[in-house]
């Protein structure tokens, strides 16, 4: 089998990707390793609305269509974010956002990726480089020109490019619970996760709960976690799943002869919040018309490199040394107590919007 474009991993950032190679009339098939696009869900599912994000990231030009969701997608729109602190302190940011149906947004990323033209491949694994313009996978080799890392943050295609890790993963947990939650985002802080922070994020007839840590902070395992924060907030969920999320930002070069790596396989992740989707969606587009122009005669791929960095590096930069600061200096409960109670909840949305704290960095 031979395509222009092999594209591993085809969710926001991979389909995205697809897309934009599909609308320049390249040949591109995207392969996953999933039999079902969006499924299992390993997230929060909730997006910033657009206007959100340009206040996070004020020097992305990728906007446009990428972030129309159809409303049937929609589950809950949110006004605040309440964040609590681990000795019963609490702040309200207003901040608006989208609680998604992650299963059937996926699937709609995909939709419209497809529209144009691009092919996928569900069931199949990406194990290995044969060559420089060779994939083994599990239905056999394919070939390519260029191929895209778009697999997460345990990516395969990373390591078989020999590009860095991101240095920092966390491990999260997440159900479902029942009921009404109203239209506020609770996060909570302290050793309900260690290293990380527990949330509770309502949806149209459920609310998603779950947490994330990092391991060398907790003795305890994620559904000890789980257990004892639904325990705590008298909160009953059904079947759980796990994921992994880069927390340490982008990676030091995502981009090696013909190949390069976008979403969480390449770090770009909001450390500070674990936000990961709309920043893969927009980075998925950009590498989409980076990789398009190569292969057309334009500028080689290192010029997705450059692009990516000018239009959101700074605020993923400023979140990654935000949560570092967090983890080296924050660890002790009175200490991250106080920390909150002096930024505030003016501090606190600066850290939420990847803003550097008190202008030092």
């Amino acid at each position: 089998m031979k395509t222009t474009v092999l594209v591993v991993g085809a969710g926001p950032a991979g389909s995205c990707t697809a897309r934009e190679i599909a609308r320049a009339g390249l040949d591109v098939l995207a392969i996953d390793r999933r039999e079902e696009i969006g499924f299992p869900v390993q997230c929060g599912e909730f997006i910033p609305i657009a206007d959100e994000l340009r206040r996070i990231l004020p020097g992305s030009e990728a906007y446009g269509d990428l972030f129309e969701i159809p409303p049937g997608i929609v589950e809950r729109e949110t006004r605040y974010i309440d964040l609590y602190g681990p000795r019963g302190s609490s702040f309200s940011i207003k901040f608006n956002g989208l609680t998604v149906d992650r299963r059937r947004f996926d699937k709609e990323i995909w939709r419209r990726a497809e529209k144009e033209g691009a092919r996928l491949s569900t069931g199949v694994e990406f194990q290995g480089l044969e060559n420089s313009g060779s994939a083994n996978t599990s239905a056999g080799k394919i070939g390519f020109d260029v191929i895209v890392g778009a697999d997460g943050p345990l990516s395969r295609v990373r390591r078989a490019l020999s590009l860095d890790a991101p240095k920092s993963i966390s491990q999260a947990i997440t159900a479902q619970a029942a009921g009404d939650w109203g239209d506020r985002v609770s996060m909570y802080f302290g050793p309900v996760a260690p290293g990380g922070y527990a949330w509770i994020i309502p949806k149209r007839e459920t609310a998603n709960v779950g947490l994330g840590v990092q391991k060398v902070m907790s003795s305890l395992p994620l559904t000890e976690l789980l257990r004892l924060f639904q325990e705590k907030h008298d909160i009953e969920c059904g079947e759980t799943t796990y994921g992994q999320v880069p927390i340490s930002g982008p990676i030091k070069k995502t981009v090696r002869g013909n190949g390069l790596l976008v979403g969480d396989a390449a770090g770009q992740v909001m450390a500070t919040n674990g936000g990961g989707i709309p920043i893969a969606m927009i980075c998925g587009r950009i590498a989409g018309r980076c990789i398009s122009s190569a292969l057309r005669g334009g500028p080689d791929l290192g010029a997705y490199e450059t692009e990516w960095r000018r239009q959101v590096y700074r605020p993923l930069r400023n979140a990654a040394r935000t949560k570092a600061i967090a983890d080296r200096f924050l660890s002790g409960d009175l200490r991250l107590e106080l920390a909150m109670k002096m930024l505030r909840s003016r501090g606190l949305e600066r850290a939420i919007l990847c803003k550097r704290l008190f202008y030092l960095f």
